[in-house]
C-alpha cells in the first residue's frame, strides 16, 4: 500500500464514521433545521430587523462547526480504542496521518454544512447566488482548520472524559462567542473588549458574515476572504503539528 493509498483510507474510514450513522444524521439535519426556522422566525418578531435572514447564514456555520469537530472526537475514541495504534501500523507517514485527519474534518463540515446550504436556498433567496458558490472553498478550508483546534483539544485533553470538557469550552470561546448568532453589536453591549476579537480573528464569524453579505447580494471584499484564509489556515497549521506530536507519542509510549 503506497502512502496516498494509505492517507485516502484513513480518510474515507474518518468520514465514513460520521455518515455511517443516517438517522443520526438526519437527526442532526432536523435540529438545525428546526433551530433555523423556530428560533428564527420567533426572534424575527421580536426585533427590528429580519433576524431570520440573519439567523439561516449562522446556523450552516454552526453544523459545519459540529460536524468538523465531530473528527475529533473520532480520533478521541480511536486513540482509547486502538484505532490509531493500528493506523501508526500502516505504511504511512506521520505527516500523512494528521492531514488525514485535518483533510476529513474539511470534507465532513462541507458536507454536512452544503445539506443545510442547500435547504437554505429555498427560504432564503438571495443566498442562491454566485458569491455564496464562491464560498464553499473556504468553508472547506475553514473546516480543516476546524479540524486542526480538534487536534489542539487531543493534545491537551490527554485520556478519559477530559476532551469533552475542553470540547464545550472551545464551542463556547469559538461558536457562542461569536458573529454567528448574534450581531456585532449585540456582542459590543455585553463585552466591548472581545467584540473585534469575535470579528477580526474568528473564521466562524468572517464566513458568517461573508455568507450574510452574500445574502444581500453586497459584494464579498477580497479583505475578507484574505482574512478567512489567514486565520483557517493558522489553525489548520497548528493543528497539524498537535496531530503530529500526539501520533508520535503514540508510536513510542503506546498511549497519550
Amino acid at each position: 500500500m503506497s502512502q496516498l493509498a494509505a492517507l485516502v483510507k484513513v480518510t474515507r474510514v474518518d468520514l465514513s464514521y460520521f455518515f455511517r450513522t443516517k438517522w443520526l444524521i438526519l437527526t442532526l439535519i432536523t435540529l438545525n433545521l428546526s433551530d433555523m426556522f423556530v428560533v428564527g422566525l420567533v426572534y424575527t418578531n421580536m426585533m427590528n430587523f429580519d433576524y431570520f435572514v440573519f439567523y439561516v447564514p449562522g446556523v450552516i456555520i454552526a453544523g459545519m462547526f459540529a460536524a468538523a469537530l465531530d473528527v475529533g472526537r473520532r480520533v478521541h475514541l480511536g486513540l482509547s480504542e486502538g484505532v490509531s495504534q493500528y493506523y501508526l501500523s500502516l505504511p504511512l507517514s506521520l505527516n500523512g496521518l494528521a492531514f488525514a485527519h485535518i483533510l476529513s474534518a474539511g470534507l465532513g463540515g462541507l458536507i454536512f454544512s452544503s445539506i443545510l446550504l442547500v435547504v437554505a436556498f429555498s427560504f432564503v433567496h438571495g443566498l442562491l447566488s454566485l458569491s455564496t458558490l464562491a464560498m464553499i472553498p473556504f468553508m472547506f478550508f475553514v473546516s480543516m482548520g476546524l479540524g486542526g483546534i480538534a487536534a489542539v483539544i487531543n493534545l491537551f485533553s490527554g485520556g478519559g472524559d477530559r476532551f469533552w470538557a475542553f470540547a464545550e469550552g472551545v464551542q463556547m470561546a469559538l461558536l457562542g462567542m461569536s458573529t454567528v448568532f448574534y450581531p456585532l453589536p449585540a456582542v459590543e453591549s455585553i463585552m466591548p473588549w472581545y467584540a473585534t476579537i469575535a470579528i477580526a480573528y474568528n473564521p466562524l464569524s468572517q464566513i458568517a458574515d461573508a455568507l450574510r453579505s452574500a445574502a444581500a447580494s453586497a459584494p464579498l471584499s477580497s479583505y475578507s476572504l484574505a482574512t478567512i484564509s489567514l486565520t483557517s489556515l493558522l489553525m489548520l497549521f497548528i493543528g497539524f503539528f498537535c496531530y503530529r506530536h500526539v501520533f508520535s507519542k503514540v508510536r513510542l509510549l503506546g498511549k497519550i
